[in-house]
Order: C-alpha cells, then sequence, then structure tokens
C-alpha cells in the first residue's frame, strides 16, 4: 500500500496485516546534485517495487528526505518511534546514500544506470529489490 488516499483506506480496513513500514530516504546535497538525484530515484524505483511485490503487507510512506548535513540518525529514532506507536511491528528504511547507511538502513547502490541497456538495467533493479524483499522477509521471521 502506499501513501494514497485510496491505499490509505484500504489500510484502516486492513491493518492488522499490514505490519511493515517501508520509508525510503532521500539526500539532498548542493554538490554534485545529479548524484544525489540519482540516489533518490533509485531509492524510489526500489521502494516502489518492493510495496508493489508486499502489497498488503507493506505501507510505502513519502520519502524522509534530508540535506546531507543534518544529523538523520536522530531523524531515524523520531519516525520509528511515531511510526511504532501507529502499529507497525517492522521498520524499513531503503537508503542508496553510503554515508548514511547503517544497521538501520537497507542500502541499495544507486548505479549509473542512465546509459546502459534496458534490459541490463532491469536485472540490477530486479536484483536489489530481491535483496530488499530477502531483508523483509527475515525481519518477519525473525520476530515472529
Amino acid at each position: 500500500m502506499k501513501w494514497t488516499a485510496k491505499d490509505v483506506d484500504m489500510y484502516e480496513q486492513a491493518k492488522e496485516y499490514v505490519d511493515t513500514a517501508l520509508i525510503p530516504c532521500i539526500p539532498i546535497g548542493s554538490t554534485n546534485m545529479k548524484a544525489f538525484a540519482e540516489m533518490g530515484e533509485h531509492t524510489l524505483l526500489i521502494a516502489n517495487d518492493v510495496e508493489r511485490q508486499f502489497k498488503g503487507r507493506v505501507m510505502l510512506f513519502p520519502p524522509l528526505t534530508y540535506f546531507v548535513h543534518e544529523h538523520v540518525p536522530s531523524r531515524v529514532r523520531e519516525w520509528t518511534n511515531m511510526l511504532k506507536t501507529l502499529g507497525f511491528q517492522h521498520i524499513c528504511f531503503l537508503t542508496s546514500h553510503a554515508d548514511v547507511a547503517d544497521e538501520t538502513f537497507v542500502y541499495v547502490p544507486a548505479l549509473p544506470l542512465e546509459h546502459v541497456d534496458e534490459s541490463y538495467k532491469q536485472k540490477i533493479v530486479r536484483q536489489q529489490v530481491e535483496q530488499v524483499m530477502d531483508v523483509l522477509v527475515t525481519k518477519w521471521t525473525l520476530k515472529n
């Protein structure tokens, strides 16, 4: 489910089954803006595909967008605490920004796919989506 009025209505009907919050984390930097834009696009692409695969179990939230000089861990803690109070048992922060990636995040490196053959690009994205899906399944298995 996505953060849309229609999907939030569905969430309200089935919230006992939707136990996982997926939050793409998007960096903004004043230098090398194109690289940061690519990171954001890539993270959103992966997040949308993971949500599609796990629709009915995962709620895809709007991105946590931050400037690269911000203290991201405190924002992540705030989001985690708020989402836990809303009833989400599993919280997954997704990023392509290596500078913030730690055990809190699922890191999916943004590869420069702009000039890559479409079939190869799809293969790379599919592999990263599967990586994130594996992480979620592991979270679900360990917590239950």
